[in-house]
């Protein structure tokens, strides 16, 4: 979502700048990968509570509209490193902070999508980039191939 500027970032270096209240926020996507020293990340993206949302889209975060296909309606917060959802998406389903946490990690105080959830997500989305941090996950793993 964020155009990802030219030089990996430091994930908790980011986070705290944020200064989030712990428990309403999750890094999702390529987060934990970078923190697990799989691959590095270039922007946030972070499932938060609606009252975090709600926070920051009048701290005046940029309101995007979602742009995926059967999700009109939705909405999604545009920040200079971090992208903030209510929820992802991941199938047929979406996933607010308090499922995501039920798999999550924490590490460090700050709550991460477990690479256990990240590989289902990014199979779901299937795009070339998520297919090949699949493959990166699964060697880090030493998984089989899927």
């Amino acid at each position: 979502m964020t155009d990802s500027p030219k030089k990996p970032i430091n994930i908790f270096e980011e986070v705290r700048k944020l200064n989030f209240p712990s428990g309403h926020f999750m890094v999702v996507g390529s987060g934990i990968m970078s923190v697990k020293g799989i691959r590095d990340a270039y922007d946030l993206d972070i499932v938060v509570s609606k009252e975090l949302f709600d926070k920051c889209k009048s701290d005046g975060w940029k309101l995007m509209p979602w742009t995926r296909t059967g999700r009109p309606g939705k909405e999604w917060l545009k920040g200079d490193i971090a992208d903030l959802m209510i929820e992802v998406q991941s199938g047929n389903k979406d996933y607010d902070l308090e499922e995501l946490k039920k798999e999550g990690e924490l590490i460090d105080g700050i709550w991460f999508l477990s690479l256990k959830q990240l590989i289902q997500f990014k199979k779901n989305y299937g795009r070339p980039k998520d297919l090949e941090d699949v493959t990166l996950i699964e060697e880090y793993y030493n998984l089989p191939k899927a």
